[in-house]
This record gives structure tokens, C-alpha cells and sequence, in this order.
């Protein structure tokens, strides 16, 4: 009420949202290394397909899909690219043409360990804030807050 003694009460605000903050920087680190994946020609939905399949996680569309989090049709979109590029290759089955598997070419072998090179070091522009306690308490804060959205991180992310 307008007129009242009491203070009006406005409810949470934007700036004290753990979402918010965390939104920007993840969104500030994606556009600095995508800043330095552009000079490579490839994005950064584009590397994490690339780096999944460099590491052997993945080698169906299916596969890839459920491993970066992003739906099946925009996967095929992005191996459409990454194929334009010559960056991998699409086999089909012998026997089943509708099963396809996914694999790095050469240049894409190549090039995927150059980016991942810059991934490690763009990382650890941010990492290098924190001292080894911190970073390892943060990593399992972020693991915690995971498994609070049913993801569970713990047998994919390998040490830091």
C-alpha cells in the first residue's frame, strides 16, 4: 500500500541472483575463446563436438547430442558444417544405412589439439584466480549444484 508506514518491499533483486552472476561469466569466458575459436573458423558448440569426439566419447549424432547438452537436430547442423570443413566424416553401416558413426579426419585430428591447447590455456586465465584450495572447493560447489539439477558431473570431469 502507498500511503502505509511500512517500507515498501520491491522483492529480490537481479544483482543478488546466483544465477545472474554465474550467466555472465560463463557467458564472458564462452565469448573470449570464441573470440580465439573464430580465427579457426569454428565455433564453440562446434569444438565441443569436436573435442568429444577427439577424446573418444562419442561417435553416433545421438551420442554427441547427449554429450554437449544440445538437441539432436542442432547436432546435425553442426557436423553438416564441421563436414563442409573437412573437419570429420560421416561413415554409414554397411548393412544399416541410417546408422551413421562420426569420425575426426586428419586436418580435424589436427586442428581440435590446437584448439584444445587454447581451451586449457583460456581456462586457466580464469582458474589462475583462485589458489588450489579454492579452485578444488569450487569444482565440488560446482558439482554440488549439479546434482541439485540432476546432472551429474562426477564421471565426466576429470581432474583439475
Amino acid at each position: 500500500m502507498l500511503g502505509s508506514d511500512r517500507p515498501v518491499t520491491k522483492g529480490f533483486h537481479l544483482h543478488n541472483s546466483f544465477t545472474f552472476w554465474i550467466a555472465r561469466l560463463a557467458g564472458a569466458m564462452r565469448e573470449a575463446f570464441n573470440r580465439e575459436l573464430a580465427e579457426h573458423q569454428v565455433s564453440w558448440p562446434q569444438w565441443m563436438i569436436l573435442n568429444v569426439l577427439f577424446h573418444d566419447l562419442a561417435e553416433t549424432p545421438a551420442q554427441i547430442a547427449d554429450n554437449i547438452a544440445v538437441d539432436r537436430s542442432a547436432v546435425t547442423r553442426l557436423l553438416d558444417r564441421l563436414a563442409e570443413k573437412q573437419l570429420l566424416e560421416r561413415v554409414h553401416d554397411g548393412l544399416d544405412r541410417r546408422s551413421v558413426k562420426i569420425h575426426l579426419t586428419p586436418a580435424g585430428k589436427t586442428l581440435v589439439e590446437e584448439l584444445n591447447r587454447a581451451a586449457e590455456s583460456h581456462q586457466n586465465r580464469f582458474l589462475n584466480q583462485l589458489h588450489p584450495t579454492e579452485l578444488r572447493a569450487f569444482k565440488g560447489n560446482i558439482q554440488k549444484m549439479l546434482r541439485a539439477a540432476d546432472i551429474d558431473s562426477m564421471s565426466l570431469w576429470r581432474h583439475v
